[in-house]
């Protein structure tokens, strides 16, 4: 896992300041569980899953795409193609569940579900490349129809961090 200086340098701010704001709270939640009053509150808004908002930002970024799945630099060496689209699908799918209530927009949920649909259509298409282990990342990282997806991932990204 990378460091709080780490994170600062690979992630952009919103990123940044809700791990920091998770490491607080873990750091003040009671080490053991009395009762259920000592247990964090449960996600209510789109803004509680982190790993959603985080794996649609990698989902966004070729620059990061390059570092850590194409070149396999650190911290975040094993990262892949295959792990980080997994990662958002698992996220979206419990969020985009119908009978499941999460705080959000109309507009969010229509751009997150079609999110979910791109990335899970270009991973059953025949033409992409397989790249489960990540030894073809570098091709779909050029791939034009990737681009694409990484293009509409920046404008769901914007949507699901804006401010209110």
């Amino acid at each position: 896992m990378s460091t709080p200086e780490e994170q600062e340098e690979i992630y952009p701010p919103f990123l940044v300041n809700e791990f920091k704001k998770n490491r607080e709270e873990r750091k003040n939640r009671p080490q053991f569980i009395k009762n259920d009053e000592d247990l964090p509150p449960p996600p209510t808004k789109i803004t509680d899953f982190l790993q959603l908002i985080r794996t649609t930002w990698v989902i966004s970024n070729k620059d990061y795409q390059e570092r850590f799945w194409v070149r396999q630099e650190l911290p975040m060496r094993g990262d892949t193609f295959s792990e980080s689209t997994m990662t958002f699908e698992d996220a979206a799918e419990g969020i985009l569940d119908p009978y499941v209530s999460i705080g959000m927009t109309k507009k969010q949920r229509a751009m997150l579900t079609q999110l979910f649909h791109l990335v899970e259509d270009y991973k059953n298409d025949r033409d992409t490349p397989c790249s489960r282990y990540g030894e073809k990342d570098e091709e779909i990282v050029n791939d034009p129809r990737w681009d694409k997806i990484r293009n509409y991932a920046k404008e769901v990204y914007e949507e699901l961090t804006m401010e209110a």
